[in-house]
């Protein structure tokens, strides 16, 4: 059995992957790598954080640590939970069932709920296609909240943009998984070290 993760270790994790993802860093690290200069300008140029939505998927300890750091970066953060009562620093939280509703509303969905049979492939082919094209994903818990094959068809057809994956459950993303050579995908060491 692993040890619970540091919550606020997890959350900043979290929120580096989703601002390394909104500034191209993948696509960057790739151009240096090539030596070639990456100049993103106009419609190619990153959006900015600020006034952006994250939903998240799970509101306990890591969830709430995410969501002060969203909001400390001015995004709306919507919560979605078992039990949907209120957070500090979530603007508003609905229950489960309320996910295909708030999906589309979404630029990132940070998934940072347990690992449990309700949540195995909470994402999959048909919540991906809720999302608003080139929605960015963070999974810092475990790779199997998300349906992997879904995950890459959506990132492949563009309705996904970015993913930052890492597992605080001490569970990594295997190593021949087909989104570690995707463009956009970062994969983390461990949010929880």
């Amino acid at each position: 059995m692993t040890a619970a993760p540091d919550s606020q270790r997890v959350a900043a994790g979290a929120i580096a992957g989703l601002l390394a993802l909104a500034r191209a860093f993948p696509q960057r690290l790739q151009a240096q790598r090539e030596h070639r200069w990456l100049q993103l300008r106009r419609e190619a140029a990153p959006a900015d954080v600020q006034g952006q939505t994250v939903l998240l998927i799970g509101v306990g300890a890591v969830g709430a640590a995410v969501a002060r750091f969203a909001q400390a970066l001015d995004m709306r953060v919507i919560g979605v939970r078992r039990a949907p009562e209120a957070v500090a620093a979530v603007d508003e939280i609905h229950g489960v069932e309320a996910l295909p509703a708030v999906l589309p509303r979404a630029d990132w969905v940070v998934l940072a709920c347990p690992l449990t049979p309700e949540t195995h492939h909470l994402l999959d082919a048909a919540s991906l296609a809720c999302l608003r094209r080139g929605a960015g994903i963070i999974n810092v818990i475990h790779p199997d909240l998300v349906d992997e094959g879904a995950l890459l068809a959506a990132l492949q057809r563009g309705q996904v943009g970015s993913t930052y994956l890492d597992g605080a459950d001490g569970v990594p993303l295997p190593a021949a998984s087909l989104l570690r050579a995707q463009p956009g995908v970062m994969v983390g060491g461990s949010a929880s070290f």
